[in-house]
């Protein structure tokens, strides 16, 4: 194929493999786990009781999603497999060190599933929909990560 026919898009549509689906939902699962369990030991290194309270609020939040993704697992036929041994969650110097971790975290899974929804999209509208879903809800997730870290940025001004 040449270059003016890539160009203009004349080469047969590619069609992606379903069963390759949930093989990727589990991984985003073990993933999202993992990042509970951080966020919940993040909660118990917290200087104070609001970050506590916060950090535990959006660990639920985290929890919801990553039972969604077990779910919809479930549904296509698979299963998320036992919970393994989690690694120690990483570490930081502060409080809010760590909260910027968990941030950073949620924010690249956020992206993978936007470019999820893109890869799936015309061939399979239902995947497509629900990664769509699990972005919208960890936006909403990153936006309270990010409130927790700016009232915890040690060089705020107040």
């Amino acid at each position: 194929m040449g270059f003016w026919q890539w160009l203009a898009g004349s080469e047969e549509p590619q069609h992606k493999d379903p069963n390759l689906l949930v093989p990727e939902l589990v991984s985003h699962h073990r993933a999202e786990s993992r990042l509970v369990h951080q966020l919940r030991a993040h909660a118990e290194l917290s200087p104070h009781r609001a970050g506590k309270d916060q950090l535990r609020a959006a660990a639920d939040e985290q929890q919801a999603i990553a039972r969604r993704i077990s779910e919809k697992v479930a549904e296509l036929g698979g299963e998320c497999g036992e919970e393994e041994e989690d690694p120690a969650p990483t570490t930081g110097r502060n409080h809010w060190d760590r909260v910027v971790q968990d941030l950073e975290e949620s924010q690249a899974l956020t992206q993978r599933y936007n470019e999820q929804a893109i890869y799936w999209d015309p061939d399979l509208p239902d995947a497509t929909q629900f990664f769509l879903a699990l972005e919208r809800d960890k936006k909403r997730l990153n936006a309270l990560l990010r409130d927790i870290a700016l009232r915890a940025d040690p060089h705020a001004i107040d």
